[in-house]
């Protein structure tokens, strides 16, 4: 065998050997560099894309915060004030005076005596004085249109006299009187029988008239 010429001494080997391993070293840490890099990247563009999310979700405005919390908290008690104690009965308004005229049926016959009658109530809350004396009550029939009294209790009855009263609340009051059928004139005049028809009946109190009450006269 013949040997080769160029045969190298062993030092310019090992020297190939240490700059093959260096060169691959330096390979190997490269490529650990980059993906530390790409790793860092994406860790960085995390928290930036939560800040964009959350960036789309405005939190609520200071005022609608306020108004939900205005709306569940209530309102601070009120303290209640004791009610003053009640003075002594005023005079009775006339809108809180109820009058009512009633008659004790609706058809008389001949032989029949009407009885005629008012009810007087305080409609108000409280109690109240109130002068319902004869010189202030008052019983009247009319003609059906309500155009022509034809008789009144203060003709023939004696109007003089007071009576005060502490009406109560829904506290009723009822005067009455029986009626002959017949005319009256101021002073107990004349009197004429009146025929058969409808009549109204109305009382007053102070001035204050009920509604009408229609009742009728037979034969």
């Amino acid at each position: 065998m013949t040997e080769p010429a160029d045969k190298l001494p062993s030092t310019v080997y090992w020297r190939r050997r240490v700059v093959a391993i260096g060169a691959a070293l330096a390979t190997l840490l490269l490529v650990i560099w980059l993906v530390g890099v790409f790793a860092s990247d994406e860790e960085t563009a995390q928290p930036t894309n939560a800040a964009a999310a959350s960036s789309s979700n405005p939190p609520p405005s200071t005022s609608e915060t306020a108004a939900a919390s205005s709306s569940s908290t209530a309102p601070p008690a009120t303290p209640t004030q004791a009610a003053p104690p009640p003075g002594p009965p005023q005079p009775c308004p006339d809108d809180v005076l109820g009058v009512v005229a009633k008659a004790n049926k609706p058809v008389y016959h001949t032989g029949d005596q009407p009885e005629l009658s008012m009810d007087l109530v305080n409609n108000g809350p409280a109690p109240c004085i109130k002068d319902i004396g004869r010189q202030h009550r008052e019983l009247t029939v009319l003609t059906a249109d309500g155009t022509t009294v034809l008789w009144s209790s203060n003709h023939c009855l004696a109007t003089v006299g007071s009576e005060v009263r502490v009406m109560r609340p829904k506290e009723v009051f009822t005067y009455g009187t029986k009626w002959a059928g017949s005319t009256s004139r101021p002073g107990c005049g004349a009197h004429t029988r009146l025929g058969a028809g409808d009549y109204l009946l109305v009382a007053k109190l102070a001035g204050k008239a009920s509604s009408p009450v229609v009742f009728r006269l037979g034969d």
